[in-house]
């Protein structure tokens, strides 16, 4: 039974990859950006970059 709940999990992480894989350029940089921002609102620190997009 896990194995089968085990091999939904992977087979969902690669169609996902496969997904995120086929956006175009520019929205993989939004992408970023926008965990960027996330991260710098978890976690101050002065050293973080957020890319101005």
């Amino acid at each position: 039974m896990k194995n089968k709940a085990a091999e939904i999990v992977f087979r969902k992480k690669r169609e996902r990859r496969r997904q995120l894989a086929r956006l175009p350029f520019e929205k993989k940089i939004e992408i970023v950006a926008e965990l960027q921002k996330t991260a710098a609102a978890i976690r101050k620190d002065p050293r973080r970059i957020v890319w101005p997009i």
